[in-house]
């Protein structure tokens, strides 16, 4: 009967990214700082991808502009990419202003419309809302057409990643994962990816998972491997364990900015090295952001809101 037996989905960073290849179109998940699979991304920015198409939730920050910035990608497709209230994010919109990445417009029915329909095996998802507007116009995401009922419709046409990789509180070797609180596009896209990868602050056993079953928000059989990484979506912030490091990000979109003009690239360029190329692991990284005292502060800053 061991051939009946469940296979652990536990891998390591390394293994996740052989998964990954130049050229493929790639999703992240998390929505504006909320569970970014960040320290993933900065892995991928290490190994030197080219060429990527990317997506995630209409909201993106760090894991579009990152890339970006480290120029692994080709095509972006985005309803919004910044940093609310810290500001635009830079590179995004240097590759954007300039060019030099091909942005497909998009906002958040045209983009999860597209999601929708490779969930539910159609090639096309029926949406109302961009009716009217320059989303409308503009976007090859979706077109307009005559419902069956005669109504006028748009259909957002199939989005299928070849990779999705999102981060997660916790999950099980399984691949059973669960959130605190909020989640925002991670079902759909668990169901979309040709592989999926999720990351994790936590790792769970899965007799914990069996006793509570009510909270596995995203079941194992869609996952196709589970990397336990502690404070994995920082700058970033994991619903439940600790908040978004506001001081980190600032500096990140100072460097960001100051490399706008292409007159003063080094002080991205030293984000790069300092935070993507040098780090050894999690725990080196962590040491370079002001060590477990600060994620301990970050922990807290979540805690008092």
């Amino acid at each position: 009967m061991d051939e009946y037996k469940r296979k652990s989905k536990l891998g390591d960073v390394e293994s996740g990214l052989k998964l990954i290849s130049d050229g493929m179109y790639i999703a992240f998940g998390g929505h504006v700082f909320f569970n970014k699979p960040s320290y993933f991304v900065r892995e991928m920015v290490k190994k030197g991808f080219k060429d990527l198409t990317i997506s995630g939730s209409p909201y993106a920050s760090y894991e579009f502009d990152l890339p970006i910035g480290a120029g692994m990608v080709k095509k972006v497709i985005a309803g919004n990419c910044g940093f609310e209230y810290l500001g635009f994010a830079p590179n995004f919109r240097k590759a954007a202003t300039t060019g030099s990445v091909e942005v497909v417009i998009g906002d958040e029915a045209t983009i999860v419309g597209g999601y929708m329909a490779t969930a539910e095996g159609i090639p096309y998802h029926p949406i109302v809302s961009i009716k009217g507007s320059d989303v409308a116009k503009y976007t090859t995401l979706a077109v307009e057409y005559t419902g069956p009922f005669g109504d006028r419709l748009y259909a957002a046409k199939a989005l299928q990643p070849d990779v999705v990789i999102l981060h997660a509180p916790q999950g099980d070797e399984y691949g059973n994962i669960r959130y605190y609180n909020s989640i925002f596009f991670e079902r759909i896209m668990a169901k979309i990816g040709k592989k999926v990868i999720i990351t994790v602050d936590e790792l769970i056993s899965n007799k914990k998972v069996r006793s509570q079953p009510e909270k596995t928000m995203i079941p194992g059989f869609l996952v196709s491997m589970v990397i336990h990484v502690p404070y994995g979506a920082h700058p970033c912030l994991s619903t439940g364990l600790y908040g978004h490091d506001e001081e980190h990000l600032k500096d990140y979109i100072e460097r960001g900015r100051a490399s706008l003009s292409g007159a003063n690239p080094q002080p991205f360029a030293e984000y790069l090295q300092k935070y993507c190329y040098e780090p050894k692991d999690i725990y080196d990284y962590i040491d370079r952001v002001g060590g477990m005292k600060r994620m301990e502060e970050l922990k807290r800053k979540w805690i008092d809101g």
